[in-house]
């Protein structure tokens, strides 16, 4: 994966078919290696009684990005959710603006959280 960053012209010369081939592997490995890092510490939860998020889904059966935030890291939506859209609302009336400023919110902290890097504001 890190990889393509430094050598672009190989994503460059892909032809279209192969690039979506190339962007649904990487989206697939990216689901494997998070259900094996997140699935352990999930059955160490469970050995000691904690109930844990569930499992991802599977990304190739996601059709909308929204459901890609519920469903693919429930933890981190939950979270997400409880401890910084919710208030950020109760203390707004009730708008679109604010909805748009409690989003803006939870973008800003997963963007601190990833190291503040460029790639993840593209």
């Amino acid at each position: 994966q890190q990889s393509l960053i430094f050598h672009p012209n190989v994503v460059n010369s892909l032809n279209l078919w192969a690039l979506c081939g190339l962007v649904y592997f990487l989206a697939q490995f990216f689901q494997l290696k998070y259900v094996v890092m997140y699935g352990w510490s999930s059955f160490l939860a469970h050995m000691d009684n904690v109930e844990a998020p569930p499992h991802p889904k599977c990304i190739g059966r996601i059709h909308l990005y929204s459901d890609m935030w519920r469903y693919f890291d429930n933890g981190l939506y939950l979270f997400l959710q409880q401890y910084i859209y919710l208030p950020v609302m109760a203390c707004l009336p009730t708008t679109l603006l604010a909805r748009l400023c409690a989003s803006a919110v939870c973008f800003s902290f997963v963007c601190v959280w990833h190291g503040m890097i460029d790639r993840v504001l593209i």
